[in-house]
């Protein structure tokens, strides 16, 4: 019993970051992950940007989209990736993405 409670928790869990991602993060996908767990090609200190601080985040999304932020080599993807991202879509992005286990 206690673990089929473990398991219907877990799915539910799992349905509740899936309803929540935004559109926005399959293009996240391929660099860091649907987990947001793999470390991106080129980024510095091989940090991984699941359950990163949200306020990091929009910084971060917002630099890149400025074309200010450097993560090592890969920025230009990052630029690019950006670069027709709503701020509202970058607000979303964040959000999920800092809800997600580290």
């Amino acid at each position: 019993m206690k673990k089929l409670l473990i398991l219907t928790l877990l799915g539910l869990a799992t349905l509740a970051y899936s309803a929540e991602q935004p559109a926005v993060f399959k293009k996240c996908i391929a660099c860091h992950g649907p987990d947001a767990k793999k470390v991106a090609p080129g980024s510095k200190g091989g940090v991984t940007i699941a359950g990163m601080a949200k306020e990091d985040l929009l910084r971060k999304l917002k630099g890149y989209k400025a074309k200010t932020e450097d993560n090592g080599g890969a920025k230009a993807i990052m630029y690019g990736q950006m670069a027709n991202v709503s701020d509202a879509d970058i607000e979303a992005l964040a959000e999920y993405i800092s809800k997600l286990p580290k």
